[in-house]
């Protein structure tokens, strides 16, 4: 059994289990990606109609920064009232995590309450 990554608490069920699988995802990244989503601040989440943004906030000088490209892909996810599930990005700015992004295949996410949904990410 592989260790859990930490991801900090100020984050949803459904944004934990994405953050976790981002980390996985990119190895290279993983102890950096770690250690920013551990302390970050959520500042806002906005549920788009067409998928979310959920903006956070990580303490630069707290923390190493992420090389390389500005986005991390994240895994696909089955989630209830969606026919055609999700998808998700991690956006970084200046080297930090910064916002993570669901969108959706669905028409609309409107009335989705996202820290509440169920869901099961994809095995791909």
């Amino acid at each position: 059994m592989r260790p859990v990554s930490p991801i900090g608490p100020a984050f949803t069920a459904l944004e934990r289990a994405v953050l976790r699988s981002v980390c996985e995802r990119h190895s290279v990244d993983r102890a950096v990606l770690e250690a920013q989503l551990l302390t970050v601040t959520v500042l806002r989440r906005q549920n788009t109609g067409a998928g979310f943004y959920t903006q956070i906030y990580v303490e630069c000088g707290s923390v190493a920064a992420v090389g390389g490209e500005r986005l991390r892909n994240g895994p696909r996810a089955i989630v209830d009232r969606l026919e055609h599930g999700m998808g998700f990005i991690l956006w970084l700015k200046e080297v930090f995590a910064d916002c993570l992004e669901g969108y959706c295949y669905d028409p609309t996410t409107t009335g989705i309450e996202f820290d509440r949904v169920s869901f099961e990410l994809a095995q791909s």
